[in-house]
């Protein structure tokens, strides 16, 4: 049932774009007609006809031009029959054939089905969008007509995109559209929205005045900001009240082809997903994350650590849900299990403890409490193809790695890498992968050392600073909380600071004489500006040793700022239905979709160029389908979104100033205006020809940066 509904989604999707890109062609063909433009062919696809249809010869496999060719010559012939005595052929003018088909009954106009579903087109009389400049006698000829009936005929196509793009989205906000509410669910430790102090459970109502009806503007809107200015935010906080944040989103450090962010996660509900959604049982179990399938479809959390919470994912304006009270409850659980009561699908209620773990801060700056970073710990296989799989398990703890170079002797010795922290995790393992070195870990399992050897670093992982291919062994990484033990220590970080230095893999047993078991507690501890004394027990050693670490009210600032997760669990988006029966009021919201969508992309290219919008998140025709893809499989709202914001972003592309689209054509008459005559032939070719190579530069980039999306 999954399959045919999946299946029917693709279908729709299919038909959906042909749709947008022949309602685009009929502008055109519709507005040549009413100025009295010939139309030779009205064309759906691209590459020969698959199945064509013309008045006076009616549908046929292929085209119908030879046989239109055939009927009109074979007239004019006969009644030409003298002049044909005289020379061997005639060469009959554009006008006499027009006039020939006209007294057959044929139809001027081929309307075909091209085999290649991509594009489409309309071909008129005097003008070829491969031949610029190109001429006709035929006083219905494209040349022939006045500038201002041109340029209705080349912007029709636009303008037909424009209103098709409203009406969409009309009939989207008439059948309801199910969008991510605008409700900040989790807030990034060390990020922008952290600093301006959004709080989880605040509904976002407005950015400078425009109105975020859902997370989809949000993100959007973060996303295109000003990298130079801060955001002026209304929000609605969960008792009600109203205020403003200013937050300045950036990119995070190091990701340079990244779209700013606030470093804000949107709010989910107190459910399972949907069904259809369920993803299946992976073959191998530690592909997962503990806890990932703790909540499944049907299943409703009604209590967190015994309160009563709501579990409802719709709501009104003033009600953002109560997930923000899971996310209260991990915040203030200082690392203790949190207990989750669970109605499930067939009645039962289930109570179930999750632990939650440091989570990770926005940017590039790598987790540390004062500077001290804790030891990775294994949270999940993310590879089939990972060369640990079956060696590691969830929940293991990196002690110790050793690099031994290619196919060394087994008795050789490696060097022993001192960082396992992630940062020095992935560090080493990633020279190691450049260099076709060797890996041999020891584990913690369960409290016994487990040793996993001869490891090669052979998954690709995303790019490094320089864009070069990165190499790791297929692990999704987190902190080891658990156990104090000190992994590494940040340059320039109090713990830096610290007199005779911390030595890494030293315990950390107490602060300021009070004993510690996990890395919240140290937290807890030190979160007071003042110098403090721990007392460590090193590696090997008999004795523990006591340092002082002393701490700044920012240094203090920074361990208080540090946030909690549990793990990802699958729950229901908290949706807010965007609904109207006014269809008046439907279609001004449309409108102002349709225009908001324009601007922003105007506001894209306009940041791309800027530099704080990468080339490399443009996406190609494979991208646009893998998209169109996912919405279709959300459902038919989130298809006629999809289909709505492409007939838009269509018009932008078509209308830019570039050679061989309807923007350079209209540039092209626009200057035909100015100056009193067309441009030269020859410079109109020179024109098309760096169009042509513009567009398939952009072509070829988008197609590569598609094809890098696919495998990373």
């Amino acid at each position: 049932m999954a399959f045919l509904s999946q299946a029917l989604s693709i279908a729709l999707l299919i038909i959906g774009f042909g749709f947008v890109i022949f309602w685009h062609e009929l502008g055109h063909f519709l507005a040549a007609k009413w100025v009295g433009i010939k139309v030779e062919q009205f064309a759906v696809g691209m590459g020969h006809a698959l199945i064509s249809f013309r008045k006076g010869i009616g549908v046929k496999l292929g085209n119908t031009k030879n046989e239109y060719e055939k009927r009109i010559t074979t007239y004019l012939d006969e009644k030409h029959k003298s002049e044909l005595q005289l020379q061997e052929k005639i060469e009959y003018s554009d006008l006499q054939k027009s006039k020939a088909a006209e007294a057959l009954g044929l139809g001027e106009t081929e309307y075909r089905l091209s085999w290649i579903p991509i594009g489409g087109y309309v071909k008129m009389l005097g003008q070829d969008d491969m031949r610029p400049g190109a001429d006709a006698e035929d006083p219905r000829a494209f040349n022939k007509k006045s500038i201002p009936k041109r340029m209705l005929v080349v912007s029709a196509g636009v303008i037909m995109n424009i209103i098709l793009a409203a009406i969409l989205f009309m009939v989207l906000f008439v059948m309801g559209f199910h969008a991510p509410a605008p409700v900040v669910g989790q807030v990034i430790a060390n990020s922008p929205a952290q600093e301006a102090k959004l709080q989880p459970g605040d509904t976002i109502l407005d950015f400078d005045g425009t109105v975020m009806h859902d997370w989809t503007k949000v993100s959007l809107n973060t996303a295109l900001a000003s990298d130079e200015h801060p955001i002026h935010i209304r929000v609605r906080h969960i008792d009600g009240t109203e205020g403003f944040v200013d937050v300045k989103p950036v990119k995070p450090e190091g990701a340079s082809k990244a779209f700013l962010e606030m470093g804000v996660y949107p709010a989910y509900a107190l459910h399972g997903i949907k069904p259809n959604d369920w993803p299946a049982e992976p073959e191998n179990p530690d592909l997962e994350s503990e806890g990932f399938r703790t909540i499944r479809p049907g299943d409703v959390i009604t209590h967190i650590n015994g309160v009563a919470v709501r579990p409802s994912d719709l709501f009104t304006p003033g009600d953002p849900g109560d997930y923000y009270k899971l996310i209260d409850a991990v915040q203030k659980s200082k690392g203790k299990p949190v207990e989750l009561t669970i109605k499930r699908n067939d009645g039962k209620v289930e109570t179930v403890s999750l632990q939650p773990h440091f989570q990770s801060p926005f940017g590039e700056t790598p987790f540390n409490i004062a500077g001290i970073q804790p030891r990775m710990r294994v949270t999940m296989l993310s590879s089939t193809k990972s060369p640990v799989l079956g060696k590691m398990k969830p929940g293991d703890v990196i002690e110790s790695i050793e690099v031994r170079n290619a196919n060394p002797p087994a008795s050789q010795p490696g060097d022993r890498a001192p960082d396992v922290s992630v940062t020095g995790f992935i560090k080493t393992v990633g020279e190691a992968g450049e260099k076709d070195q060797t890996l041999d870990f020891v584990v913690l399992r369960d409290g016994k050392h487990v040793d996993v050897k001869g490891i090669k670093a052979s998954i690709k992982v995303g790019k490094d600073r320089n864009n070069n291919d990165r190499k790791g062994v297929g692990i999704a990484p987190g902190f080891e909380d658990q156990s104090p033990v000190i992994a590494a220590v940040i340059d320039k970080s109090p713990a830096a600071n610290v007199t005779d230095k911390l030595f890494t893999g030293s315990l950390i047993t107490a602060v300021d004489g009070k004993p510690v078991k996990t890395w919240f507690d140290v937290r807890e501890a030190l979160e007071s500006a003042a110098s403090h004394k721990l007392t460590l027990l090193p590696p090997n050693a008999d004795k523990p040793i006591e340092r002082t670490l002393t701490l700044s009210e920012a240094d203090v600032k920074s361990i208080q700022q540090i946030r909690l997760a549990l793990p990802p669990m699958m729950l229901g988006e908290e949706i807010i239905i965007r609904k109207t029966g006014n269809v008046a009021t439907a279609l001004g919201w449309g409108v102002q979709e349709t225009r908001d969508l324009i601007l922003q992309f105007y506001v894209t290219l306009q940041r791309m160029f800027g530099g704080s919008v990468s080339a490399s998140n443009l996406m190609g025709p494979i991208g646009i389908v893998g998209a169109g893809t996912k919405f279709a499989f959300k459902g038919n709202d989130w298809l006629l979104w999809f289909l709505a914001m492409i007939s838009a972003n269509l018009a932008v592309v078509n209308f830019l100033p570039i050679p061989i689209v309807d923007g350079g054509l209209f540039l092209f008459l626009i200057i035909e205006k100015i100056q009193g005559k067309p441009l030269s032939r020859r410079a109109q070719e020179y024109a098309q020809i760096v169009g042509l190579a513009l567009i398939l530069s952009v072509f070829l980039m988008v197609t590569y940066n598609d094809i890098v999306r696919m495998f990373q």
